[in-house]
């Protein structure tokens, strides 16, 4: 497992992320909980919400993806981006 914190991460909807093609250097992945998407700067000119003191959690195996997102406070996980990146990714709140 590999662990990324981010004091804040940006969060939009999928519709308002492809709004610009700025969005795209600031993406991190987009969760399968709810489809938004997840960025590490503001976007311009739309809707975000911002989450405070998460981290990114990324899994090879998807055992222990699985077992981990049992034991911890999710906020969302991936489970598309194993095609992409082989890997899980799973966000949750380091508070």
């Amino acid at each position: 497992m590999q662990s990324e914190f981010f004091e804040k991460l940006f969060v939009v909807s999928a519709d308002n992320f492809f709004a610009t093609d700025e969005n795209e250097k600031y993406f991190i992945f987009q969760g399968s909980k709810n489809w938004d998407m997840y960025l590490t700067d503001k976007p311009k000119g739309i809707e975000y919400d911002i989450l405070e003191s998460v981290k990114l959690l990324n899994f090879r195996e998807k055992k222990e993806f699985l077992k981990k997102i049992k034991n911890v406070k999710t906020i969302d996980y991936s489970l598309e981006h194993i095609n992409e990146f082989n890997s899980y990714f799973v966000l949750v709140s380091d508070k």
